[in-house]
């Protein structure tokens, strides 16, 4: 698992995460506000059974939602996954027969119902089939997909926290990431949420500093106020290589060793067409680069719109 997966599998093991999307989620699917009570995670051990594939639905939760026991499987991906139909069938199916068999061990004879949600955070556009018999008349079966990129943001206008994980995910600005961490630090706190504060700053660190931090310095993260600390460090590093450099050999040409060695350190090895397009940029152009560097969450990022 990817480090970007494994931080929103981080964040949605925590019930309060997964309450607010799944308040969106089935508002959506059922057109009007349903109410959710009794949500919790289901055990581990729904494991595929093919033979090329031994793994885990990333997470698995039931709720009671109007009477009915609904069984939610996550799965997370970074990359467009054109298998991605028949696993999460696979996983859909593993999942309902063991929450049936723990309903019945505990005397309910529910027979639940199941969804499936791929949270889909990279970049390309999503490709893969999600429904089958999604030309034909009749029913179709398949999961729903939430793109962190690129469905609207104000569809989680009322869930802050969803809201602001995807915000983050998205936002390449250094200055408004340092000021979204402070709000959803001082959000947490102003509704008693501090004991997510561990997995939104293994998620901010993930997804913000990208390789600039090792796993260890990840899950050793338990203030979101330590990211921002990082992230105010790396820049003052990009500004005082930019500015020395810059002394030395002139503006430019200080800011294209600079830019050239925060890329390196982030996406080496730099490809031709990379370098090329630094070679060719004037200083506002390399300055935009610099700081959209620092938090791109790829290469081609950094140049893109330009």
């Amino acid at each position: 698992m990817g480090v970007h997966d494994k931080a929103y599998r981080q964040l949605f093991a925590n019930p309060e995460v997964v309450m607010e999307l799944l308040s969106v989620l089935f508002r959506l699917l059922w057109d009007r506000p349903m109410q959710i009570q009794n949500l919790y995670r289901a055990a581990e051990g729904h494991v595929s059974r093919r033979a090329d594939r031994s793994r885990l639905a990333d997470l698995v939760w039931v709720a009671e939602v109007e009477g009915r026991y609904v069984v939610v499987v996550f799965e997370f991906t970074r990359t467009v996954e054109q298998d991605m139909l028949g696993r999460m069938m696979e996983y859909m199916a593993l999942a309902w027969r063991s929450v049936r068999r723990e309903l019945l061990s505990r005397g309910v004879p529910a027979v639940p119902l199941v969804v499936g949600v791929v949270i889909y955070n990279g970049e390309e556009r999503w490709t893969a089939a999600e429904w089958i018999g999604e030309r034909w008349r009749g029913p179709s079966i398949g999961y729903v997909r939430i793109d962190v990129w690129h469905d609207p943001l104000e569809r989680w206008a009322d869930s802050p926290l969803i809201s602001y994980a995807f915000r983050l995910q998205r936002e390449e600005d250094p200055e408004r990431v340092v000021e979204l961490l402070r709000e959803l630090a001082a959000h947490l706190r102003a509704h008693g949420l501090d004991h997510l504060e561990p997995s939104f700053a293994y998620f901010a660190g993930s997804v913000v500093l990208g390789g600039e931090l090792t796993e260890e310095e990840l899950s050793a993260m338990s203030k979101i106020e330590e990211v921002n600390t990082r992230l105010e460090q790396l820049k003052e590093r990009c500004r005082q290589q930019g500015f020395e450099e810059g002394r030395l050999q002139g503006l430019e040409e200080g800011q294209r060793l600079a830019l050239m060695s925060v890329l390196e350190a982030r996406f080496a090895p730099l490809p031709q067409w990379a370098r090329e397009r630094i070679e060719q940029a004037d200083s506002e152009e390399l300055n935009a680069w610099i700081r959209r560097a620092v938090t791109a969450e790829s290469l081609e990022r950094v140049f893109e719109n330009d």
